[in-house]
């Protein structure tokens, strides 16, 4: 604590020298909380202004996932700059820096339902449209975890196809994830490890799954591609790659599978002939359409863009624009994506009860950035560190059904590591329910998708969304799904969740009524129950 009391108001005036404008917003009760930011902040939302943290950049936060130049509070108010500002909690009070404008919070009601429409109507309006239905009425399935293990060829992503099938898993969406590109920028499948890519994809179509592939923006240095790119005949001596900003040399940018230059979508003659190339590529194999990875701002610290003044997160605009130019997408990172089409997927997690309990909050930090088209990641967590490809893993069993209960009623969910193959027969069953229950949800939840496409509500709501004044401005491990179903899902160890009811009349699928406001502590969940209660329609007069 002394560290943070010397060390935080040392790091606000560093920024603050760097900023133009500067605010300290005061609360205006003493339970006003913040949200948003970015969504991979969403662990520690809401904010408190006497809470101490280090200033967050947006023009280079460090947290994956969605970011938007807003934050809402509980209090009815919200902030909001059309260009990357700083903001942190000290002393009581909300600090935003800007480099362009002062920014003042605006007060546009009583409540975050209020803070958060109006700033939507005003900001991001709604596009209207929301990914096809089968993103949100059936699970997908994402083979990266099984091509990690296994390998990535072929044969593998054949087999894990026949798997679902074989196993009866219901599967709306298929994403055949990397590693399938002869080099960074081919667009071409790896000829020994993939012989017949379009038979590939016509079995999972067969299968009544709709595909999608991983695609990047990488291109070899040392490639075809990037000659191409490099020396494009129509561009009349400007070439299609991101430069750097010491000179007018091609960047070359180190992420997790080497270093590669960049397509330079901020300019429209790249985004152009990249969308013609996917677009042939995509009907060349019949494929749906791409999951679309990286974005990481971090990677682009020392690139040049196209137009003077642009930053890394107008290259993340430019590459959100490209993605939703295909309406089966997926994206993990973006920069004021709120009110559009795009599928957002949380960073990977881990295979921890520690980051199984980072979903909720991230999740409703998403639908209050402004993208309610969100999945959880992966089912038993995404991230590949969790499962060495030499064996070396350990699956808690208890852990992936309980990850797999949480996604049921959420917007989506995302299996990747194969249930069959690393559950007892009695959890690979659970789990098969929990995606049947999804699909029994489905026909709700596709109308909470068309609600929030016209009105930008949140399909998945935090507590206090949907029950202003009812001291459920805090952090949470439940959720609304809609207006309508109050879902709290085990996320720890010991079997057991503690469930806050508002006020009204509140039954589970066994019967069970409470009546609220109460607090009620389940002991000794079973794995295969998942607590979710149905609000009547009235409450009861008190």
């Amino acid at each position: 604590m002394r560290i943070a009391a010397v060390l935080v108001p040392a790091l606000l005036a560093a920024y603050a020298a760097l900023a133009q404008f500067e605010s300290a917003i005061q609360p205006v009760s003493a339970d006003e909380k913040w949200y948003g930011g970015t969504v991979g902040h969403g662990a520690w939302q809401p904010f408190a202004g006497d809470a101490r943290t280090r200033p967050v950049d947006l023009a280079r936060f460090d947290a994956a996932g969605a970011a938007m130049p807003l934050l809402v509070s509980s209090a009815g108010r919200y902030v909001w700059s059309d260009r990357p500002f700083s903001y942190a909690f000290s002393n009581g009070c909300l600090h935003v820096s800007s480099p362009v404008e002062k920014v003042e919070p605006v007060a546009a009601g009583g409540t975050l339902r209020e803070a958060y429409l109006a700033a939507s109507a005003a900001h991001f309006p709604f596009s209207g449209k929301t990914p096809p239905d089968e993103f949100f009425t059936k699970p997908q399935f994402n083979n990266w975890i099984e091509l990690y293990i296994r390998g990535v060829n072929q044969r593998t992503v054949d087999a894990y196809t026949e798997e679902i099938a074989t196993n009866r898993f219901p599967c709306g969406v298929y994403m055949m994830d990397g590693g399938w590109q002869l080099y960074p920028g081919s667009l071409k499948f790896e000829p020994e490890d993939f012989p017949d890519p379009a038979g590939m994809f016509g079995r999972i179509h067969a299968k009544g799954f709709r595909s999608l592939v991983w695609m990047a923006y990488f291109v070899s240095p040392d490639s075809r591609e990037y000659k191409r790119l490099r020396y494009h005949p129509s561009s009349g001596g400007k070439d299609l790659l991101l430069h750097r900003k010491a000179d007018s040399a091609a960047a070359v940018i180190r992420w997790w599978s080497g270093c590669s230059a960049v397509w330079d979508l901020t300019k429209p003659m790249a985004f152009g002939y990249f969308l013609d190339a996917l677009t042939t590529f995509k009907d060349l194999y019949g494929i749906d359409g791409f999951k679309f990875d990286a974005g990481d701002v971090a990677t682009f610290e020392d690139c040049r863009f196209h137009d003077p003044g642009q930053e890394p997160v107008d290259y993340l605009a430019a590459y959100g624009k490209f993605a939703r130019c295909f309406p089966y997408n997926e994206f993990r990172t973006g920069w004021r994506q709120g009110g559009q089409a795009v599928v957002m997927r949380l960073q990977d997690k881990r295979h921890t009860w520690e980051d199984l309990r980072r979903i909720i909050p991230e999740m409703v930090a998403s639908g209050l950035l402004g993208s309610p088209y969100c999945v959880a990641d992966m089912i038993g967590g995404g991230d590949c560190v969790s499962y060495p490809p030499d064996g070396r893993y350990r699956i808690d069993q208890r852990l992936f059904v309980r990850s797999c209960a949480l996604q049921a009623l959420m917007p989506m969910m995302q299996f990747s590591l194969a249930p069959w193959r690393v559950l007892s027969r009695e959890n690979c069953d659970i789990c098969r329910d929990f995606a049947r229950l999804h699909m029994r949800f489905a026909p709700y939840i596709l109308e909470q998708a068309r609600h929030a496409a016209k009105t930008g509500e949140p399909i998945l709501r935090a507590m206090d969304y949907e029950f202003p004044g009812q001291g459920f401005n805090r952090r949470m491990q439940q959720f609304m799904l809609g207006s309508k179903y109050l879902v709290a899902p085990v996320v720890s160890a010991d079997d057991s969740v503690t469930i806050d009811f508002p006020a009204g009349t509140w039954t589970d699928p066994r019967g069970m009524t409470i009546e609220g406001p109460k607090q009620v502590r389940l002991e000794n969940v079973p794995l295969s129950f998942l607590p979710y209660f149905e609000r009547a329609t009235a409450p009861k007069a008190p």
